[in-house]
């Protein structure tokens, strides 16, 4: 049941300015003429909210000053619906970092939000039709926020000075915005595309003055005019498909004459695009290709990733007509199955002369998952990831270098090849990749894990995997069993590719999409011999239980490998489950809903890292993983973020499966080829890290490539990170690692 707080004289005391207690008497005029003065309306408290009752609904008007991190309005106070926010109701607060609106709001106020400089994310519900002025004004640090499809219009200075790096930097306007206002989006460094509102007619003065990444625009039809300082001054160049548009002479600031203007030949934008000095470029702009949604004028599978992507909320669509393959005027999961098919049907489309498509086929859909069992982690599962995690971490940990793998993508990847191995082959990839346990076995026990995994805003590890095989049937076969295995296992989706330039740009657009665009790529060519290719993409985000704020945060010497000191932003806080072993001190940092954990080892300062490492054996790593002390510590994380990448071959062969890496694997399950020969070729392994205030985002790709041409032999209690360190992601619910790194110095 909820009831009404009283709060202390201290707590009223730190709430914002607007928690006066009572509104002043409104002085008006009756129907008559006569003057009167309503009665003040009382304000509330409620937890750590001041409100006040309008009779039938609820409006918030402050809120505390101790608020911090995420705060979620309630839906109804004195069993009456909360529908407004009202003018500065959040504003002023440092230390808020989420703001949740319930559904029944349908009014926010002026500079509502205003100067929240750690807000990162609002909700807009459904019903708000108008964002007024200055409501985001000076939010420095949001990120994420939607226009819902009831929004009207923008005001002025409405998010002026965002961060809105979120989905790419692309935001997506709802059609029904009639009215955008001046300097609505100004200073937005990270906004880079806009999908104008339908309803949209003028460009106000300055709406995107400052916003430096925003490089190209298509100004639609319906805009008539585009006023002064309207444009970023670093834009390259823009479309405008109103023949009529009244462009103010000052719409970008500065020399104009490297930026191009695309429009009608012999319209009104001609005309003022020369008097002004752009480069003019009439039209026709090139001609859009049927399911080309990534806009690159050709229709292949990154087409159809890029839509995936953008239904489940990443990413952008560059061609929205193009990708509406059942014409109903609506984006949706249905044009994403007809592209699929499409594919499928080898893309029986009427392509444009001179515009190639690409030539990979998406099989998936032809290959209907079937239901599989899976199996709960136990004592060998566990026993055996720790080791091979361990033993990759030992192998390519260096002493001059920052490492990061992910031992789980790298088991992915090589389980996945694993179920094409035969005789001595399989034996070793299955001692080696699961401690010994059968591949029919594994794969159940990596089903589990793969499909138990959190997948929320608060904390999400996603995992994805790709076959993809030369479209060449006169030098490869592959087995129709072994394709069923890694569709219904491992939910891969499976390509049949002509293995040119196309196919490299089509996997690394794979990659990229698959690692929340962490990795942008995983190879730079495919070889004449590269007959498969088995790919697998981790991305990791979460956001810390308890976040950093910004006096949690110093400067403080860093000692890297080689005995220099560089300066670090450290993370100061107290943590509560301390790690320890007689050679190293750490602790546990979870993150939200505890399902994961960052688990930092230092080293005593006698021993380096490399050596730390070594000293570990499976159970010791797995011992102090699984068993943090409740201790009270006060811990310092230095904010870092870094790629590495990696080649896998000796590895894997040092720890003991060299046979598939020669040209007599047995890999006779996998495929039947022209020379008689499939092995791997070589394993590449790239990965990505950011800790940060607010929590941590990581991925990982693994590629192991197949070759069917002859090979020579593979190659032979106080705990301060202030100096070279271990640390971990630990999935809590088995204590396995699912990355394992090294920070050895701050780059």
């Amino acid at each position: 049941m909820k009831v009404k707080k009283i709060l202390t004289a201290v707590m009223c005391l730190c709430m914002t300015a607007q928690m006066s207690g009572y509104i002043q008497p409104a002085i008006k005029a009756n129907a008559n003429g006569n003057v009167v003065v309503e009665q003040p309306v009382k304000t509330e408290i409620y937890d750590i909210f001041q409100y006040k009752n309008l009779g039938n609904y609820i409006e918030i008007v402050a809120t505390s000053s101790m608020a911090k991190g995420v705060i979620e309005v309630p839906a109804e106070i004195d069993g009456l619906p909360v529908k407004s926010a009202g003018e500065h109701a959040f504003a002023g607060n440092q230390n808020i970092t989420e703001i949740k609106l319930p559904d029944t709001l349908t009014s926010i106020g002026k500079g509502a939000f205003q100067g929240d400089t750690k807000l990162q994310e609002v909700n807009i519900p459904e019903g708000v039709t108008a964002i007024k002025d200055e409501t985001f004004l000076n939010c420095t640090s949001l990120m994420k926020v939607n226009f819902p499809k009831s929004l009207q219009s923008i005001g002025v200075r409405a998010f002026y000075n965002c961060d809105l790096r979120y989905n790419q930097g692309v935001i997506l306007l709802s059609d029904n915005i009639s009215k955008i206002g001046a300097q609505a989006f100004e200073n937005c460094k990270y906004l880079r595309g806009v999908r104008f509102p339908k309803s949209l007619t003028v460009l106000e003065e300055g709406v995107f003055y400052g916003c430096e990444n925003l490089l190209t625009l298509t100004i639609p039809e319906t805009i008539e005019k585009i006023s002064a300082r309207s444009l970023p001054s670093g834009i390259k160049s823009f479309t405008v498909e109103n023949p009529d548009c009244e462009i103010d002479r000052f719409a970008v600031m500065g020399d104009t004459s490297n930026i191009r203007i695309t429009a009608e030949e012999n319209s009104k934008v001609q005309a003022q695009a020369e008097e002004y000095g752009y480069t003019f470029e009439a039209f026709p702009l090139p001609v859009v290709v049927e399911g080309d949604a990534n806009g690159d004028g050709h229709f292949g599978i990154a087409d159809a990733i890029t839509l995936q992507n953008w239904l489940m909320g990443n990413g952008t669509i560059e061609n929205w007509q193009a990708v509406d393959f059942t014409g109903d005027g609506v984006i949706d999961v249905f044009d994403l199955c007809a592209m699929k098919q499409a594919l499928v049907e080898n893309h029986q489309f009427i392509i444009p002369p001179g515009l190639d498509i690409d030539d990979a086929v998406c099989l998936t859909a032809e290959l209907q998952s079937e239901e599989v069992e899976g199996k709960e982690a136990d004592e060998a599962f566990v026993n055996g990831q720790t080791s091979f995690a361990l033993e990759l971490f030992k192998n390519t940990i260096k002493e001059n270098e920052n490492v990061l793998v992910s031992p789980y993508s790298v088991v992915q990847a090589l389980a996945m090849t694993g179920n094409g191995a035969d005789g001595i082959t399989k034996e070793e990839m299955e001692n080696v990749i699961g401690g010994g346990i059968d591949f029919d076995e594994l794969n159940k026990y990596l089903y589990t894990q793969r499909t138990g995994q959190p997948n929320n805003e608060k904390c999400k590890l996603l995992t994805a995997n790709s076959v993809w095989t030369r479209d060449d049937e006169a030098r490869i076969q592959v087995s129709s069993e072994f394709l069923q295995k890694v569709v219904d296992y491992y939910s891969a989706e499976v390509f049949k590719a002509p293995f040119d330039d196309t196919t490299v740009a089509d996997i690394n657009s794979w990659v990229d999409t698959n690692t929340d665009h962490m990795i942008p790529e995983i190879i730079n060519e495919l070889s004449d011999s590269d007959v498969m290719a088995l790919i697998n993409a981790v991305t990791f985000d979460a956001k810390w239980q308890s976040p950093y704020f910004k006096e949690d945060v110093w400067k403080r010497d860093f000692t890297n490998y080689n005995g220099t000191v560089q300066q670090a932003d450290m993370m100061f806080s107290n943590e509560y489950y301390y790690l320890e072993d007689e050679n190293a001190t750490g602790f546990y940092k979870y993150y939200q809903g505890r399902r994961y954990a960052f688990a930092a080892l230092l080293p005593n300062e006698d021993i380096n890292v490399v050596d730390y490492v070594n000293s570990l054996t499976p159970e010791s790593l797995h011992n102090i993983l699984a068993n943090p002390q409740e201790d009270y510590i006060s811990a310092g994380l230095p904010k870092f973020s870094y790629d590495y990448g990696t080649e896998l071959s000796k590895v894997l062969c040092d720890m003991g499966m060299p046979s598939a890496f020669v040209d007599n694997a047995d890999f006779s399950k996998l495929a039947q080829t022209a020379t008689g020969m499939l092995f791997i070729d070589r394993v590449i392994h790239k990965t990505h890290i950011d800790v940060f205030e607010e929590g941590t985002r990581a991925a990982a790709v693994t590629g192991v490539f197949m070759n069917d041409a002859a090979c020579p032999a593979p190659p032979e209690k106080e705990v301060i990170l202030d100096r070279p360190f271990v640390y971990c992601i630990v999935d809590t619910e088995t204590s396995l690692p699912v990355f394992m790194g090294t920070l050895m110095n701050l780059e």
